[in-house]
Formats: C-alpha cells, sequence, structure tokens
C-alpha cells in the first residue's frame, strides 16, 4: 500500500482546557522512541516521538503519530522508517533529535543500502515498509509493516510528566508492605501479603506461621 498523508479536517474548536488536556495525557507514562528516514536528498533524518503502539501482529504493523508541522511529517509519506526505541543511556540522542540540536554529539547511525537507517545503542528497533496514513487531527498517523527488527536486554528511557525518566523497581521487587502511595502498610496488610507469598510457594493451612 502507499501512504499519503491526508489533509487536515475542519473542526470546531473544542472548548477544552488544552493545557489541562496535555498534562492530563502526560500522566500515561510511554518509552521514548527516535523514528529515523532518508530525505529527499539520500540524507539521514530522525524526530523524536513517544507516541508510537503495536498496531497488528499479522500482519505486523506499528503506528507513530506525527505532528503535521513537523519536518518528519512530509519525510515519511511513502518512505522506509525505523522505529528505535530508546535505551536509558540515549537520552542527549533524544533531545538532540526534540529540537535541540548539540554539534558536538556524533550520532551513531548503522547504515545499509536496502535499509532505512538506524540507530546504534538503542533497547529495540523495528524497521518497517509504509502501510497506510490517517488523518489524526493536526498529527498524521502513519503505519508501517515491519520487516527487520531486534532486541537487547538493556534497560529503556521513559517519558513522563513532560519529563525523561528511568524505569524504576519491578512492582514485586518493592517492599510489599509500602502501599502504592509510598505509605506504609498497616500491620495487617503487611501480615496478609506474607500469606499470600507463602501460598505461593505452597505452604498449607496446617503448617506452623509465624506471623
Amino acid at each position: 500500500m502507499t501512504a499519503t498523508a491526508p489533509k487536515p479536517p475542519q473542526h470546531q474548536p473544542s472548548g477544552l482546557d488544552q493545557r489541562l488536556l496535555r498534562r492530563v495525557m502526560g500522566e500515561f507514562s510511554t518509552g521514548v522512541t527516535i523514528v529515523t528516514y532518508r530525505d529527499a536528498e539520500g540524507e539521514c533524518r530522525g524526530a523524536t516521538m513517544n507516541s508510537f503502539t503495536s498496531v497488528s501482529m499479522d500482519p505486523p504493523l506499528v503506528l507513530v503519530s506525527v505532528a503535521r508541522q513537523a519536518r518528519a511529517c512530509a519525510g515519511l509519506d511513502g518512505n522506509p522508517f525505523t522505529v528505535n526505541i530508546l535505551s536509558a543511556n540515549q537520552l542527549a540522542v533524544a533531545l538532540h533529535f526534540a529540537g535541540q540540536p548539540d554539534p558536538d554529539l556524533s550520532v551513531p547511525w548503522h547504515e545499509a543500502a536496502d535499509a532505512p537507517p538506524r540507530l546504534l545503542g538503542s533497547t529495540a528497533w523495528l524497521q518497517c515498509q509504509p502501510w497506510q496514513t490517517y488523518d489524526g487531527g493536526d498529527h498524521v498517523l502513519v503505519l508501517g509493516q515491519v520487516v527487520r527488527h531486534d532486541v537487547r536486554a538493556i534497560e529503556p528511557l521513559t517519558f513522563h510528566r513532560g519529563e525523561f525518566r528511568r524505569l524504576g523497581l519491578k512492582m514485586f521487587q518493592m517492599p510489599r508492605t509500602v502501599s502504592f502511595d509510598g505509605r506504609p502498610a498497616v500491620e495487617w496488610a503487611a501480615s496478609l501479603h506474607q500469606l499470600h507469598g507463602l501460598a505461593e510457594r505452597g505452604v498449607g493451612p496446617d503448617d506452623c506461621l509465624d506471623l
């Protein structure tokens, strides 16, 4: 299928508080990607995006949401591209492609004649052929069919409340006597967690428990 950027529709203002809406949306934590491609002159380009999702496994499709005014919107029109899922140590690269270019940064490009460019050091990457585009208001929704991919077991970069972050501990690595808001749980809750843990290990009701 071919990709053509749809024209923005005519719509009425929603009347919503856009600043508050942005804050609300910021409560949803995401990973961070850089979408890379070649421009009309064959130069390697990229744009930092956190609006990325898997769409389908058969066929394998992924989606990125691109601002209409961004250079990448025209650059991705009908173009193969790579979604680079960034690792936690790639903050400088994320900022570089998010409108804060660093002239001293050496971008770790990996180039092949038969594939769109990608970045070295990412936790995962997916090289895609253009599948279809859809109207997304002030964004264009770009779907790509995955043709190559790979992953490494390294910590990803995340984005929450308008800030880049690192992942914390897994939930079950945290003390079970701490509630979700960070306060110590009451004593009975700690005992309940201990009972749950013992049950998971197969301890029966007739066993002696010191709670």
